[in-house]
């Protein structure tokens, strides 16, 4: 309890204003934020609604699968539905699941330091740095690479079933890789990855192989703990093949200037001292860990020899390395050796996996601060521990966070068509031309934040993937209404055509309005309200 309220003060302290006002406030009201709040509320609808077709996405309308065309967030539904049920507010539910995982990374690293032999006060401090260090605090925009809260409870479970052989520890492992893959599949691979590099070294330091052993204790408990994560691969493996995916290295370096880089008020103002290095300005992503955890880090490494566990020790210094390796990207080979693995592939930029290094650095700190701490009586141990922690938070802390307001809106019109015999599909326009890409993807995530009101299929989309026909469609849409635009959308046996005119540049509603007049025998106006005129296709299904 007294690391879940530490862990509490802190999120709420280092996340404001966010903590304030979480129902109407994003750390980037950018496309992907739009696509994260879209899946949480399409996760929500579909557990009630159609569970058994749950990756059948209302999106993309007339591909299958789509849910699987991006990270599938079940995991974190499962928080953001009540919040969803009570509220309807896909911003709060947002908030609420991203500041939640910071106290969770936090309460897991206590959990797996004190696992491996860590005192409270290490695993306390340990605790700290992996929720709020950089590298993984920043990413609170990025949904799928802030909720790797069960990456440290799966290699606490699994380092507990080495030391003791019970297999309830390898059930629950088993059963928290699932709950991350639910979560977050890039969590997923994070956790894949320290578990076999655990298990490797456990194996090359002694530890019996014992197959046939390993899989009795697997047994049939820990195959149906696993069989979600198993099921859910297959919408994923089909879209690859029906999209003809295939990863390469395109993506795959940063520049040197991101290991050193971090907004933070104390590492800006570090920084600030040699401007002509431009760290901050020039880096990719924000990769260092703090000067604080390095330092803990560099005593436990030192003094290596005469730790309790010091095979702890060399194990996350290898982790840390290797992790620090993969994120360099291609140009230091690691990652071009390695991301064709099942898996690893799924990671599209390497650098993310600098929250593993972060999560080595937690626990080598943690050890260093108990061998800084040993010559200390209990009160001044305590006194210590509270001296490092407040320094950590200060070195972390860079609030206020850069916020923007933002509350979803959905017009009348679309409320209009929530009352009308269903199914059907539909589009919306105007839509923007392509190759202005931020005002193209905020358009299409503006679109899929109304279909929550009614979730019917929608030719609208933005996610990982961009099918091919929805790459031609929406080239043709920009020129709506036209043969061509509205001769596809016949073609798709789309039923409305959504048409939001106060979207469309100043003098130019009425221009489509007259074109759309020559069409009347193709499409028939059905609704008026506010901004917002549905037309009815009439060669769609009734």
């Amino acid at each position: 309890m007294r690391a879940f309220i530490l862990y509490v003060a802190v999120t709420l302290c280092l996340a404001f204003p966010l903590t304030i006002h979480p129902a109407s406030r994003v750390m980037l009201a950018s496309p992907d934020a739009k696509l994260y709040m879209w899946t949480l509320a399409w996760d929500t609808h579909a557990f009630t609604h159609q569970p058994l077709s749950l990756f059948d996405a209302n999106i993309y309308y007339p591909e299958r699968h789509t849910l699987a065309y991006s990270e599938n967030l079940i995991g974190s539904a499962v928080v953001a539905a009540p919040v969803l049920w009570l509220t309807g507010n896909p911003v709060l539910a947002l908030n609420l699941v991203a500041l939640l995982s910071c106290v969770l990374c936090g309460l897991g690293t206590y959990v797996l330091a004190r696992r491996v032999g860590i005192g409270e006060a290490g695993a306390l401090l340990a605790g700290l740095i992996f929720a709020f260090s950089p590298p993984r605090f920043f990413r609170l925009s990025q949904m799928h690479l802030t909720t790797i809260q069960w990456v440290p409870f799966g290699l606490a479970a699994l380092h507990a079933y080495f030391d003791t052989g019970r297999r309830r520890d390898l059930w629950l492992a088993i059963g928290l890789l699932t709950l991350q893959a639910l979560t977050s599949g890039h969590g997923a691979v994070f956790l894949l990855v320290c578990a076999l590099g655990l298990a490797a070294y456990r194996v090359a330091t002694g530890e019996p192989i014992a197959p046939v052993r390993r899989m009795r204790d697997v047994g049939w408990v820990g195959l149906a703990l696993l069989a979600p994560t198993l099921l859910m691969l297959a919408p994923y493996l089909t879209v690859q093949r029906e999209m003809g995916l295939k990863r390469t290295l395109d993506i795959g370096s940063v520049t040197w200037t991101s290991f050193a880089a971090s907004p933070t008020h104390v590492h800006a103002w570090i920084l600030s001292l040699i401007p002509s290095a431009g760290i901050n300005e020039h880096a990719d992503a924000f990769l260092f860990p703090g000067y604080l955890p390095i330092l803990l880090a560099l005593v436990a490494v030192y003094a290596w020899r005469r730790a309790p566990a010091r095979h702890t020790v060399i194990f996350y210094v290898l982790l840390t390395l290797a992790a620090v390796w993969l994120s360099a990207g291609s140009p230091a080979r690691l990652w071009a050796w390695v991301y064709w693995l099942p898996g690893m592939n799924f990671i599209r930029v390497p650098s993310r996996f600098m929250v593993i290094a972060v999560l080595g650095l937690a626990i080598l700190s943690g050890i260093g601060f108990e061998r800084l701490a040993a010559r200390f009586d209990a009160r001044k141990r305590r006194l210590f521990a509270v001296a490092i922690g407040v320094l950590l938070v200060a070195e972390f802390a860079a609030a206020p966070l850069a916020t923007d307001a933002y509350v979803v809106e959905r017009p009348a019109i679309d409320r209009w068509l929530d009352g009308q015999p269903k199914p059907f599909a539909i589009a919306e326009v105007p839509l923007e031309n392509p190759r202005h890409l931020g005002a193209w993807e905020r358009r299409h995530t503006e679109f899929m934040l109304h279909s929550t009101l009614h979730w019917q299929k929608t030719v609208e989309g933005y996610s990982g993937i961009r099918p091919p026909l929805h790459e031609k469609l929406y080239e043709q849409l920009t020129a709506f209404p036209d043969e061509r635009s509205i001769t596809a959308l016949e073609d798709l046996r789309v039923t409305y055509i959504v048409v939001h005119t106060e979207l469309y540049p100043k003098g130019e509603w009425p221009k489509v309005e007259q074109r759309l007049a020559q069409f009347q025998d193709r499409l028939t106006l059905a609704h008026v309200e506010g901004d917002g005129r549905v037309y009815a296709i009439k060669t769609a299904p009734n």
